[in-house]
Formats: C-alpha cells, sequence, structure tokens
C-alpha cells in the first residue's frame, strides 16, 4: 500500500473526528447553560426595557475613556469627558464638548470609525463555556473557526444571581479591551432619552457626515 493511499483515509478519519468533537462541544450542557446566561445579560442591556450603567474602558494601559451609558434595543445615549452621544436608530448624534460642534452620522454605517468595526458582534458566531471566577459566573465566548470576527475571544464576567455585567474582557487580534461595569440598573429607560435636544445647544454648529 503506498503512503498517499493509506494517508487519505487516515486524513479523512481524523477530520471528521474533529468536526464531530466540533459539534458535539457546541451541544454539552456547560455550553447551553453558558448561552443561555449569556443571553440573559446580553438582553438585560439590549431588550425591550433597557439598562443604565456606568463604565470605564482600558484597552493596553494606552487607551482609556469612562462615563455612563444608556441602551435600549438599537438605541443608545452615552457621555464622556469629551463628548455626548444620542442615537435613536436612525440617526446618531455626537456633541463634542468644547468645540460648540454637533455631527450628525448614520448608526448604520459608521465608516470613519475603524476602531468600532473590529468590535462587530453576532451571538451566533460563537461557542460558549461558563465557569467560576471568585464567585462570580465568567461566560467565555470562543470564534467559530469558520467566522469572519476580529474578536476571536470575549470573557464575560456576571453577577451569579441576576446576571448583571460586572466587566466584559474582548481579544480583538492580539490585544484585550477591558469595560468595568458599575451601577447598573435594568428597566425604566425611557425613549425620550435618546433624542437629541437641539433647543439646549442653540449656538453649536451641526456637521453632517451622512
Amino acid at each position: 500500500m503506498s503512503k498517499t493511499t493509506f494517508f487519505k483515509p487516515l486524513l479523512l478519519t481524523v477530520l471528521m473526528a474533529l468536526a464531530t468533537l466540533g459539534m458535539q462541544a457546541e451541544e454539552t450542557p456547560n455550553s447551553k447553560q453558558a448561552r443561555r446566561i449569556f443571553d440573559d445579560a446580553y438582553e438585560m442591556i439590549y431588550g425591550k426595557e433597557g439598562a443604565y450603567f456606568r463604565y470605564k474602558i482600558d484597552i493596553l494601559k494606552i487607551y482609556s475613556s469612562e462615563g455612563e451609558g444608556w441602551y435600549k434595543g438599537n438605541k443608545s445615549k452615552s457621555t464622556t469627558k469629551k463628548s455626548i452621544i444620542w442615537d435613536n436608530g436612525d440617526i446618531k448624534y455626537i456633541l463634542r464638548k468644547g468645540k460648540g460642534v454637533v455631527e450628525i452620522h448614520d448608526p448604520k454605517v459608521n465608516k470613519k470609525d475603524k476602531l468600532l468595526q473590529k468590535f462587530k458582534f453576532n451571538r451566533d458566531d460563537y461557542n460558549y463555556f461558563i465557569e467560576k471566577e471568585d464567585g462570580k459566573l465568567l461566560v467565555s465566548l470562543f470564534a467559530k473557526p469558520d467566522a469572519d470576527v476580529n474578536m476571536k475571544k470575549i470573557e464575560a464576567l456576571l453577577d451569579p444571581v441576576s446576571h448583571k455585567p460586572i466587566e466584559l474582557r474582548i481579544k480583538v487580534l492580539f490585544f484585550w479591551a477591558k469595560i468595568y461595569f458599575s451601577d447598573f440598573k435594568a428597566g425604566g429607560i425611557d425613549d425620550s432619552l435618546f433624542v437629541f435636544p437641539k433647543d439646549d445647544y442653540p449656538d453649536y454648529k451641526i456637521v453632517d457626515e451622512r
């Protein structure tokens, strides 16, 4: 028997075994529980009732930002020392503090925000695993082999009872971004929060970036 004749069926067997292992990994009780709990936390922020929280972002110790966030479905509002952003799902307004400028953007495009493009997220692109970390729940997301994503791994540290987010660690290419949450409150978010209050900034110049 030639080496080619021998190795072809062996390679096929190995590949089939790996594929089977991959499917089994996605269907374990652990992965199902991890996905369910992650979905609970995700819906708490982006669901119909919305959420409020304070946050702090740290990337490689060279970039940091902190502020407040309000989220509800595809709508959001966030504040930092340098800006306020209102996104009603159709139009995004970015107020640049100290510059007297309000930019208008299409939230569905974000063409100019290259960093934001790296954080595009689809829950179905990942396999899930859950474990305990210091008495809290740690849900780890691993990008599926065929997923075209920049975020290769995501770790969500959650409250063990309420599933409220405590910390989010995101691996993008070779670096980790960390987001810390505090004062998290679920529900009771009014839609008026996401509307840009134009009358409050009569002296600001409006720049349309769409």
